[in-house]
């Protein structure tokens, strides 16, 4: 501040105004993270409200990798059942950080570790991002600047929602950010920054471990790849801030290849050595049976997938007009990330999903709003009348901010969707945790079923089991596939949505009852008893736990089921 004197207040030196300066820049920062923070209080509030008071994610994601975690914690097993090697975490990175977590936080308590993690992660993005965001100052004077910065994170970054789904997608956000802005100050950038022995490998660590926790990562590395080409060529070089020498950059994009192969054999040796797919069972199921349902990779499928998502649009033709424009001098300083995100969003579209919960393209959001970030205070405001050109940055944020309807929607509706899952599939989970708690069951659901079971678990799309994703891969998973694990393996009851079966329970099978609701994502859940013997403990515990189901869940019993069963008993005895 400036120092009073006798004549009144005398000019700030230049570390008073510097330190000013910092204090003005650092308003957006923090601004952000009270967002994250005040935001995701509120929903936690409004889950816990809708749910009763259960925690529960709004998808069933987070407990299979939980389960993983407490495997490897407690049983020294990569996998869902103790003592079984699965492949059945498609991120090697986040489970590995969840699993020292399940020591120490037990139980519900331990159930709570991805949020908190999340939540962490999304701190780290604002962090990251910060000095990108100091053009905009909110405070009760400018209101616009304070509605901008909450767009950009709730909207643009869609930090708030991201969290409760509870998976390694933050993260990911933070790391591919991490990753791309060491990569530009290493390579692209480097004059005015001191070269540490952290510095100069920041980058490849960084994309290494981004590329453990994500596998689409690939395509950011293609993308840092194109533009460590793009910064150093033609009328794209800058020559007040060259990049690195052509042969240090050329060093830089072997290296990051080496470290995609070396994440990839990271992954594939283990899952090779025990006799699976290179990839986790996931990928697998997804890409080669059809569950993901997108795995047309036509141009006119990638099209449809880019078109299906109004912000991935908007970035892709965002980072195309910084392009141009750095070609012709402007808009320099969104160069770099401009190029890295219309590479990874072209690979991302040809080559993955764009989920309806956004899920796989969070990361996509923090590259987009990177460039945004740093291409709003190069806008030409010249045409503007001075007393509206302080308000113009935060507006043009907010116009932009317009194209990520899906994110505001999926943030206001994740209590609706906890709620939805509390009553749906989370009930399979307790029926079993109370009446089959050990015992050999078989599921189409891992999640909070394998999260609550300590059994043997036979997964019956394959998610957590080769033998299973091998037969579907092959076309085998038949009535006469069934029958013979079933044998093999001894589950006596079967608790699946009927399409899980490829319509192809075996007739040796008892179908005991039906869960039905309206609003759930698939409408009906089906209890199968695999033996005679096993039809009434089944039907006797499933009306015994019929009382606690949520209001809204019918259930559908089978009036034949116990005379079949009995005569079938009943001609097993007569033929001993």
């Amino acid at each position: 501040m400036a120092a009073k004197t006798e004549r009144g207040v005398r000019a700030a030196t230049p570390a008073e105004a510097a330190a000013l300066e910092s204090r003005v820049e650092r308003g957006a920062a923090w601004w952000a993270a009270a967002t994250v923070l005040g935001c995701s209080l509120v929903l936690l509030v409004a889950v816990l409200w809708r749910t009763g008071g259960v925690f529960v994610y709004v998808l069933d994601d987070p407990a299979i990798h939980l389960t993983v975690a407490r495997r490897l914690a407690f049983d020294g097993t990569w996998g869902v059942v103790a003592g079984e090697f699965q492949s059945a975490s498609s991120s090697p990175l986040w489970t590995l950080i969840l699993a020292p977590t399940q020591w120490v936080a037990r139980g519900t308590a331990g159930e709570a570790v991805p949020l908190v993690l999340n939540v962490a992660a999304a701190l780290w993005v604002v962090r990251l991002l910060a000095p990108d965001l100091s053009f905009l100052r909110p405070s009760r004077r400018r209101p616009l600047d304070a509605a901008a910065v909450a767009a950009v994170v709730v909207t643009l970054l869609y930090l708030p929602g991201i969290v409760f789904l509870g998976m390694e997608h933050t993260l990911h956000l933070a790391l591919v950010l991490a990753a791309v802005l060491a990569a530009e100050q290493r390579w692209a950038h480097p004059g005015a920054h001191r070269r540490t022995a952290a510095g100069r490998w920041a980058p490849y660590v960084l994309v290494g471990l981004a590329l453990l926790t994500r596998g689409e990562t690939a395509g950011v590395v293609g993308g840092l790849a194109v533009a460590l080409v793009v910064v150093g060529s033609g009328r794209w070089a800058d020559p007040d801030d060259p990049p690195a020498s052509w042969a240090e950059r050329r060093r830089a994009i072997a290296g990051l290849g080496g470290v995609v192969a070396a994440a990839l054999a990271a992954v594939a040796v283990p899952n090779l050595a025990f006799g699976q797919h290179a990839l986790p069972n996931s990928v697998v199921v997804k890409t080669l049976t059809g569950r993901g349902g997108d795995n047309d990779r036509t141009v006119a499928a990638s099209l449809d997938r880019l078109l299906s998502d109004p912000w991935l649009t908007v970035i892709v033709v965002l980072a195309a007009a910084v392009i141009v424009a750095s070609r012709r001098g402007t808009a320099r300083a969104a160069l770099f990330p401009a190029v890295v995100a219309l590479v990874a969003v072209v690979a991302h579209v040809a080559s993955a999903s764009v989920s309806y919960d956004l899920r796989y393209q969070t990361y996509l959001y923090g590259l987009g709003t990177l460039v945004l970030l740093r291409t709003v205070p190069a806008v030409p405001l010249g045409a503007l009348a001075p007393r509206w050109r302080p308000y113009a940055p935060a507006a043009i944020v907010l116009v932009v901010a317009s194209a990520g309807v899906y994110s505001v929607r999926n943030t206001v509706t994740v209590p609706e969707h906890a709620e939805l899952f509390a009553n749906d599939r989370y009930q399979p989970a307790r029926f079993l945790a109370s009446a089959y708690p050990d015992d050999p069951v078989a599921i189409s659901e891992l999640g909070y079923i394998g999260l609550y079971h300590d059994g043997p678990l036979t997964d019956v799309y394959g998610l957590g089991d080769h033998e299973v994703l091998q037969a579907r891969v092959d076309g085998r998973a038949d009535a006469r596939f069934w029958d013979d694990l079933q044998r093999r393996r001894g589950f006596r009851v079967v608790v699946a949505y009927p399409f899980a079966l490829n319509g192809e329970d075996p007739a040796g099978w008892y179908h005991v009852a039906d869960w039905h609701r309206t609003d759930a994502y698939y409408d009906t859940i089906s209890f199968w008893a695999t033996v005679p013997e096993e039809v009434e403990p089944l039907l006797g515990a499933l009306q015994k736990y019929e009382p606690d189901l949520p209001a809204g869940t019918t259930v559908a019993y089978n009036p034949l089921v116990t005379l079949a069963a009995s005569e079938a008993m009943a001609r097993s005895s007569a033929g001993a």
